[in-house]
């Protein structure tokens, strides 16, 4: 009975180590695989035949349907421009112009990576449905009561954490050759209650 016992705390023990293993290489992903852009990061290998299985099972989790990088780079900023965590609690400011893609959307996302439920029906500003400055600029704001122009509801303020999804559909070479220098849009907290 006492090796029984062993080898069952032994396969248990082992089952932890790998699923606690691959949970962290999911969802805290080797660095080198990662690009960074102010507080927006991205991977390249995403809907590749490069990707590994831990990028598989992140995309998975995630609910991302990914495209090959020549039809959509995914760009996530789950901070805003200082390096603090995006809180459902907080009202934000995204500042930027048009985005190098044909076509281009920034949606909000729950801590799960799913839509954040509202009663607006407002998930993301889009290419064409952007408000512009004269210039080009675009302000979004981010936040959990009405905003005038630009408005994405990032849910009641006690929802806790806020991810951001930037996708630029169709890009260009130069964001498939150098990331990490595309012009994105900062993201400035600017009240948090």
């Amino acid at each position: 009975m006492r090796s029984f016992l062993k080898i069952a705390a032994l396969v248990a023990a082992a089952f932890l180590l790998g699923a606690g293993s691959f949970g962290l290489a999911v969802y805290f992903p080797p660095e080198g695989a990662i690009v960074t852009n102010g507080p927006w990061q991205t991977d390249l290998s995403v809907g590749s035949k490069q990707t590994g299985m831990h990028m598989r099972a992140r995309v998975a989790l995630m609910g991302l349907f990914a495209l090959k990088k020549s039809e959509a780079v995914y760009f996530i900023a789950r901070e805003d421009s200082e390096g603090r965590p995006l809180d459902s609690s907080c009202d934000y400011r995204l500042e930027g112009r048009d985005l190098p893609a044909r076509w281009w959307s920034i949606t909000a996302l729950g801590p799960t990576f799913f839509l954040i439920p509202n009663d607006e029906g407002r998930y993301s500003v889009t290419w064409a449905n952007v408000a512009r400055e004269r210039d080009g600029r675009y302000v979004i704001r981010l936040s959990p009561e009405r905003k005038e122009g630009n408005w994405i509801p990032t849910g009641s303020r006690d929802a806790g954490r806020i991810n951001l999804t930037l996708r630029l559909y169709r890009p260009p070479a130069s964001v498939l050759e150098r990331p990490g220098g595309v012009e994105l849009p900062t993201i400035v907290r600017e009240a948090c209650r």
